[in-house]
């Protein structure tokens, strides 16, 4: 899994910690959070201390995240409308293979896991429209994946095929997923972890260590069956 900076349970919590001690670039997220609502991806330090530069251009201060993390446990973002648990990890580096087929954000692999089997996986694009969030409903772009060779074969946006990356002429169809039987293991051992007999575990390539899990969907849109 990426790094894991902080853990917010409590507004007494976020009043405590010190947010200038955080990294350049990281993400917030909620823990029980639905349709990518309630994430905050952070690109780049700002011009200040205290002040960061979001993947939309935007600039947020600490008193902006300390807000934003707030609404999060106040379960704001929560699937349940119940209060919720907040945290800041690593944002994961854009592996090499996708550089060029990403729009400032992260891509990511999306598996669903049916009784311990892979059975059908996709890869999530972000585009300038979706702000750099590899999210279907936010305007991501998805690529369905050859189980057996970890190829794409197909892609969507929206509910429309797609052929080429927005803006440019670059195929979006027989891009090679790196480290693709990895991928696949590690969706089914996260799986096998929370013993959910049917989930979708989110994963990304870090360009150094590989496939890391950066969270897992106990209730799976059925979305994915339009990339494939």
């Amino acid at each position: 899994v990426p790094k894991l900076f902080r853990v917010f349970r409590r507004d007494d919590d976020v009043e405590r910690y010190d947010f200038t001690r955080l990294p350049e670039s990281f993400v917030v997220k909620p823990n029980n959070g639905l349709g990518g609502e309630g994430i905050m991806v952070v690109d780049r330090g700002g011009v200040y201390a205290g002040q960061w530069v979001l993947t939309d251009g935007k600039a947020v201060s600490s008193g902006d995240l300390e807000l934003f993390i707030v609404d999060i446990l106040a379960g704001r973002f929560s699937m349940y409308d119940l209060p919720d648990i907040a945290f800041i990890e690593e944002r994961v580096p854009v592996h090499p293979v996708f550089a060029k087929i990403s729009y400032q954000g992260t891509p990511d692999i999306g598996v669903l896991v049916f009784n311990r089997i892979p059975v059908m996986a996709f890869l999530r694009l972000p585009t300038e429209e979706s702000k750099g969030k590899a999210n279907m409903f936010q305007g991501a772009i998805a690529c369905g994946i050859d189980i057996a060779t970890g190829t794409t074969v197909h892609a969507v946006k929206g509910t429309q095929p797609i052929r080429f990356f927005p803006g440019t002429r670059r195929k979006l169809v027989g891009v090679q997923i790196p480290g693709w039987d990895e991928v696949l293991e590690l969706a089914v051992d996260a799986a096998k972890a929370v013993e959910l007999g049917y989930c979708r575990v989110d994963i990304a390539v870090h360009p150094k260590k590989g496939p890391v899990v950066l969270e897992l969907n106990a209730q799976p849109g059925l979305k994915i069956q339009l990339a494939n």
